[in-house]
């Protein structure tokens, strides 16, 4: 008989390409995995996971280069983000279809938040696409997602780590992206050597570089970023102590940059590494 179990995936970019590897140790070691709870891209890994398209997506991201990745960035120099946003649900679509939410395999819920009103979202019925693409909306970056006349905005704003919408699980494991303390010693070339918050818009401003007003907005971003992470490492702090779990995965927030899609590879491995030492660890957490 197999093990159940249920997992809460946090937000954290490309960071997210962990949950992949955990995913597949669960299945490995012969856990059932009975709900998600998803963030940004927790929500969009649970989704896909629950859709049955895990595999499918593994083997795009793998194909993903820095080229590739640029090109799936739809920039706009107007609104409320310097991406739509679209163009990278867009192709995702063609790899694994869109389903409503309540019709995936796996129970997920995806959470999202009202930037108007100050609430949390939580989506458990409709577009699972639409759902991931409002979760998915980093404040200053990705514009909001409209919904039912409000906008909606990253999930990582409120809950980053939802763990209180796991109902009544057997055991929990959280895969938590945004851990302070850093598990990454001695690589090369290591992001380590450059500040994390001038790294994420990097590539950006190679792109807008130009224009003196853009410069401007993307300092603005750069301290936008810097501040979110800090309000998600507390955010998901709060919610263990209120939460308590079997085992937690954490990956260091300094393992790879929020736009870095291409160290997929990279990412998967440390998701499985961390994973399996949740899961041979007696402790509560892996640090």
């Amino acid at each position: 008989m197999k093990k159940k179990i249920s997992l809460c995936l946090s937000s954290g970019g490309a960071r997210g390409l962990a949950h992949i590897g955990v995913i597949e140790v669960l299945l490995e070691n012969g856990y059932e995995i009975e709900q998600i709870s998803g963030s940004s891209i927790g929500s969009v890994v649970g989704s896909i996971y629950a859709a049955g398209g895990l595999l499918k997506f593994k083997k795009w991201v793998l194909g993903l280069d820095k080229l590739k990745v640029f090109s799936l960035m739809d920039f706009t120099i107007g609104g409320h983000g310097v991406m739509k946003g679209d163009k990278v649900f867009n192709k995702l679509k063609t790899i694994v279809g869109d389903q409503n939410i309540e019709d995936l395999n796996t129970p997920m819920k995806i959470i999202a938040t009202d930037v108007v009103n100050g609430k949390e979202i939580v989506f458990k019925k409709g577009s699972m696409y639409d759902a991931m693409r409002a979760s998915c909306s980093i404040p200053g970056l990705v514009r909001p997602f409209v919904y039912k006349k409000t906008q909606l905005v990253d999930g990582g704003v409120l809950n980053p780590l939802p763990l209180n919408h796991l109902l009544s699980p057997n055991q929990t494991l959280a895969v938590n992206l945004n851990e302070t303390k850093s598990n990454i010693k001695n690589k090369k070339s290591s992001p380590t050597t450059q500040n994390p918050e001038s790294s994420y818009f990097n590539v950006l401003k190679e792109y807008f570089y130009f224009n003196k007003r853009n410069r401007k907005r993307l300092s603005f971003f750069d301290l936008t970023y810097k501040s979110i992470h800090i309000m998600q490492n507390k955010l998901a702090n709060e919610m263990l102590l209120k939460h308590p779990i079997d085992f937690i995965v954490n990956i260091p927030f300094d393992s790879c940059y929020p736009l870095e899609f291409y160290k997929a590879r990279e990412m998967i491995k440390l998701g499985r590494e961390m994973c399996i030492k949740a899961l041979k660890n007696t402790k509560k957490a892996i640090v």
